[in-house]
């Protein structure tokens, strides 16, 4: 080989080797590259796991803890997932026994059921679905379910899953709910208030009773505001108050209007008005209530022109009772004088019962006057123009009283607690209980009279009793004791007048005044006094 051919060769070496140099360098770079998009995909892998298993961590938590049951099953019905809400409504757990679907199906709707069933596998879903189902724990519960079909990559149904919503509780208060609709209508139908429903012064609901009183149909009534049944110049005050029901100024208020009826005519109602409002406070509607008080305004009016009448009538006689009152006085007492003055002249000519006679004119002169004088008490008892109100002390007024009164030496009177000072007139406190104790003496027969005053203090008012050891008093007399002239027995020293004065000074104190007897052995008074 020649020298040429030896450096062709020693070329061509050169040249194999260095593009096996250069070769080896690109599988060099290209490995490396490769080795670094490898690991760069295992990193990206690493990462799209873990966001992965993230995001089944947080779906896993969304499915736990919805609110409403989640249920999936395979295509023979055989339950594969629950959520826990799935669990608590069921009451069965998978993960220790077996449930299929068919299990919980309500006997009566089984034919609803497959048919429902029927209609997930042709159109892949359904919705609206309810049903009753049996639970474990629960009993039967009525449920809505919302079930679709779950398929494979090659549009194979694997199985189903569904939303399963407990509506048993909701469909009972829609019951209870429609159940009180029904009797509120009934009441409101049936009510003898006219109840008119309005929204912004027109009016959308009505009931017979308002129909009837406005002699209108209910349709007629829809087609008119409340301003359309109205006096104008009544309802601008009306409307005034609606506007601030609306503002939210006020809830309800209450206003006695008039309404105009289909024939021209009017009539009185108090009308109650108040405000149906949403959740978030917002009127929604305006229900008033509507009683016909015209005949109820005319008795009152009647009435205020009877209590006028019957004031001028009690003026009129307690005047007349002074009047009548102070003309028999004077006649008295010329008969006085002149009985006392033919005493005088004649008394050498007048035998023993002469004077007698004469005595007993003197006796019923006194008794006529001590009557006039109670007729005069009894009429001005009830009198509140000169009424005072000031404090008593009625132990005190008692000690008074007796020494006023002429008290046989036979009896004994007795204040068993100390009695309180109240607030009163202390004219007619002095009436009350003197006439009561004075009573108490005239109709005393036994040979040692007792009369036992005592008190209790009661939370509204005073409790007084005086008790006697006297003649007592028949069960029927009871309240013929306390009227005018009404006295029981024949005692002369008893107008008649003095238990009546009683019972009128204690109704003037709002109180109330009764007896308990024993005929022949004594009588007790008990009476009330308001603080």
């Amino acid at each position: 080989m020649d020298n040429e051919s030896i450096y062709i060769l020693k070329r061509a070496l050169q040249r194999e080797r260095a593009a096996r140099k250069q070769a080896e360098k690109i599988l060099e770079d290209k490995s490396r590259e490769l080795y670094q998009r490898t690991q760069e995909l295992k990193e990206s892998n690493e990462k799209l796991e873990d966001l992965v298993d993230k995001k089944e961590v947080k779906l896993q938590k969304v499915f736990d803890n919805l609110l409403d049951a989640y249920v999936q099953m395979d295509i023979f019905g055989n339950v594969i997932e629950m959520n826990h809400a799935a669990k608590k409504l069921f009451g069965y757990d998978i993960s220790k026994e077996k449930l299929n679907v068919v299990k919980l199906i309500y006997k009566e709707d089984y034919k609803y059921a497959i048919k429902s069933f029927q209609e997930l596998m042709t159109k892949g879903s359904f919705s609206d679905y309810r049903a009753r189902v049996y639970t474990k724990n629960n009993g039967v519960r009525t449920v809505h379910i919302n079930a679709s079909l779950l398929f494979d990559k090659n549009k194979t149904p694997l199985g189903a899953q569904g939303i399963v919503t407990d509506i048993t509780e909701e469909l009972e208060r829609k019951r209870i709910f429609e159940e009180q609709k029904q009797k509120l209508s009934v009441i409101v139908e049936n009510s003898s208030l006219g109840i008119v429903l309005t929204q912004f012064g027109k009016i959308v609901q009505t009931n017979n009773a308002f129909q009837k009183l406005l002699g209108y149909t209910q349709e007629e009534l829809l087609k008119k505001e409340i301003r359309d049944i109205s006096i104008k110049d009544e309802y601008d005050s009306v409307a005034s108050k609606i506007e601030k029901i609306n503002t939210g100024e006020i809830d309800n208020f209450s206003i006695n209007k008039r309404y105009l009826k289909r024939n021209g005519s009017s009539f009185w109602a108090k009308t109650n008005v108040a405000a149906v409002r949403n959740p978030i406070g917002d009127i929604q509607y305006q229900v008033s209530f509507i009683e016909d008080i015209t005949a109820q305004l005319e008795l009152e009016e009647q009435r205020e022109q009877l209590v006028t009448n019957l004031e001028k009538t009690n003026q009129e006689l307690k005047d007349y009772a002074h009047i009548v009152s102070h003309d028999l006085k004077s006649p008295l007492r010329s008969i006085n004088a002149l009985v006392n003055w033919i005493k005088e002249d004649h008394v050498d000519v007048l035998d023993k019962e002469g004077v007698h006679h004469f005595n007993m004119i003197e006796k019923t002169l006194e008794k006529m006057e001590d009557l006039i004088n109670d007729i005069l008490s009894y009429s001005s008892v009830s009198n509140m123009e000169n009424l005072e109100s000031k404090k008593i002390d009625l132990n005190t007024l008692v000690s008074e009283i007796m020494n006023i009164l002429l008290i046989p030496e036979n009896m004994t009177i007795t204040i068993k607690n100390e009695l309180p000072t109240i607030k009163g007139d202390s004219t007619r406190i002095q009436q009350l209980f003197q006439n009561l104790i004075g009573n108490a003496l005239i109709y005393n027969d036994k040979e040692k009279g007792i009369i036992e005053i005592d008190y209790e203090d009661k939370k509204t008012h005073y409790l007084f009793s005086i008790k006697d050891n006297g003649v007592g008093v028949k069960k029927e007399h009871y309240d013929k004791i306390f009227k005018m002239f009404q006295s029981v027995g024949d005692n002369e020293n008893s107008s008649g007048v003095g238990l009546a004065i009683v019972k009128k000074i204690i109704d003037l104190y709002e109180g109330e005044i009764w007896i308990e007897s024993t005929t022949g052995k004594g009588t007790t008074f008990f009476f009330t006094l308001k603080k």
